[in-house]
């Protein structure tokens, strides 16, 4: 019988829009409380909900007996009754109810009752008139059935929301439009493997023709992975606003998240600095090295300049130096792109091959002649398709820095190119 109230409780919840917020769910919970199919079953043919206001509980909603005539009532928080309901959650009352008082019951239903206490900030009473209610054990069982279905679907709403609240968030963080640079055609995309995650990249003018370029991972991904993520963007850009050398800005942030974070979470960041003429300082936080490729298909790698973020308090990060030359396209991405795997090949192991590396360089080298926006596009179409559409298992991101051909070429003998296996 038990398991058989169970499912039947479930069914019921499963129907309720679990968006409208927390009051419009308890209203539609009392409807289909009292009028729906199984209100026979639960001997239920009336309904009230009453939210916390003050010193008192306000009547919303009545459904059947004195129905809506009596909605705007309150009920003081200092009858017995309504004490022993906020202690004990829940509660059944009739006549024989300790402090019963039968003028004040008379005005709100002429039946046994029984009463839940769900939420909080504000608390709601949700009443339930009982036509008959068998054992004693049965009802308490129905009560608790309902209390702990109800307060599981409330704290449900609760995450949800946090978790639209965590996308606004994120969403407000992304820029809307990249700004531009003379001479460069810059685009960026993202595609989170939950409803939101741990990717997130940043565009920025630091100084007249110069952009701040920023792609960050944090481990895992969800809820912690973003505001993880929340923050190094918002610690990245205090450092561009106050005009700090990038490998200051990087220690700073790494002290921070360190002292914040728990020991098992760190977060990779890339960081570029880019010029109208082309060159570019960067920083490499333990990211996955970007990909500088020429017009004749050579590729580099611009290596690490120091550690993950979070785990080493006093991690040095040095600075990196590069020429993007005319033609040269640098391609930012987070390991969600090379480590996308097939899950048709089974469970992930060492011999499970990946989208990997040569698959990114082919799509940038294929595409090399689109805009850098139908580059990115293409490269989170590929990572997709490589899986058989199959839900991401990390988030992907990727930047594409691509120098237009006809830019001119400043010299400066400073900078050099040196091979992949060098490069630092």
């Amino acid at each position: 019988m038990h398991k058989r109230l169970y499912r039947t409780v479930e069914s019921l919840l499963e129907r309720i829009d679990h968006s409208a917020g927390d009051e419009n769910m308890l209203l539609e919970i009392l409807h289909l409380l009292v009028e729906g199919e199984e209100a026979q079953s639960f001997g239920v043919d009336s309904g009230r909900l009453y939210r916390e206001e003050d010193a008192n509980y306000l009547l919303i909603e009545s459904i059947g007996e004195y129905g809506a005539a009596i909605a705007g009532k309150t009920i003081s928080k200092s009858y017995q009754v309504v004490q022993d309901i906020e202690r004990r959650r829940l509660w059944v009352i009739s006549p024989e109810t300790p402090g019963f008082d039968p003028e004040l019951e008379a005005q709100f239903s002429g039946r046994d009752t029984a009463a839940i206490l769900v939420g909080r900030d504000p608390a709601y009473i949700l009443s339930l008139g009982l036509t008959h209610h068998g054992s004693e054990e049965d009802l308490l069982v129905l009560l608790e059935t309902i209390r702990a279905s109800v307060g599981l679907k409330l704290k449900e709403q609760a995450l949800a929301s946090q978790m639209r609240q965590a996308q606004i968030i994120q969403h407000s963080l992304v820029p809307p439009t990249l700004p531009t640079l003379d001479g460069f055609d810059i685009a960026a995309a993202s595609v989170p493997a939950d409803d939101v995650g741990g990717d997130v990249y940043d565009v920025q003018e630091v100084e007249i023709d110069v952009l701040g370029l920023m792609m960050a991972d944090a481990s895992g991904h969800g809820l912690p992975a973003a505001l993880q993520a929340r923050d190094v963007v918002i610690g990245m850009r205090m450092g561009q606003a106050e005009g700090e050398k990038i490998t200051a800005t990087i220690g700073r942030l790494n002290r921070v998240i360190n002292q914040t974070s728990l020991a098992s979470r760190f977060i990779s960041l890339f960081y570029a600095e880019l010029e109208k003429s082309g060159n570019i300082a960067y920083v490499n936080g333990g990211h996955c090295p970007p990909l500088l490729i020429t017009e004749e298909d050579h590729v580099f790698e611009l290596k690490t300049c120091g550690p993950v973020l979070g785990p080493l308090p006093d991690a040095v990060y040095r600075r990196g130096y590069l020429r993007l030359g005319p033609g040269e396209i640098l391609v930012v991405f987070t390991d969600g792109v090379t480590e996308r795997h097939d899950p048709s090949q089974g469970e992930v192991t060492d011999d499970i091959e990946d989208f990997g590396r040569d698959r990114l360089v082919q799509a940038v080298i294929e595409g090399r002649d689109q805009p850098a926006e139908e580059i990115a596009a293409d490269i989170i179409q590929r990572v997709r398709e490589f899986g058989n559409r199959s839900p991401l298992d990390d988030d992907v991101s990727v930047m594409v820095i691509k120098r237009m051909p006809a830019a001119s070429y400043l010299p400066a003998e400073d900078l050099t190119r040196v091979s992949v296996e060098t490069r630092r």
